[in-house]
């Protein structure tokens, strides 16, 4: 249910909003409503709308604009320069997902123990 809620919200607001609140949505919907896959919700939260809408672009525009600035960054195609930039906004939400998930846990009654710590 995060991942939807995480991907609606920030579709809607990067209308708005600079490209940075792809960190911020997944932070606080993590935060709001606690789930055990913090970082996978977050990362297919942005990854999604960010793939769907650059195929659209890539798309309509018969992939001249992806091709172009893939050669940019010297991609063999536009549909590379596509996974990539999901890629990154994925693992941009996924550790804003996490951050979320971890700001929860420290003011929790009775926080999950760390694996590995002494005690």
């Amino acid at each position: 249910m995060n991942f939807l809620i995480i991907a609606i919200l920030s579709a809607i607001l990067q209308i708005f909003a600079p490209w940075w609140v792809i960190a911020i949505v997944p932070f606080v919907i993590v935060i709001a409503r606690p789930s055990s896959g913090a970082f996978w919700s977050g990362f297919g939260g942005i990854a999604v709308p960010w793939l769907l809408y650059g195929y659209y672009q890539h798309f309509i525009s018969d992939g001249a604009l992806t091709d172009r600035v893939a050669k940019i960054f010297m991609l063999p195609n536009g549909i590379l320069l596509l996974l990539v930039t999901a890629l990154v906004g994925g693992l941009v939400g996924g550790f804003s997902g996490l951050a979320g998930y971890w700001v929860r846990q420290i003011f929790r009654r009775n926080p999950a123990p760390v694996p590995g710590a002494v005690s």
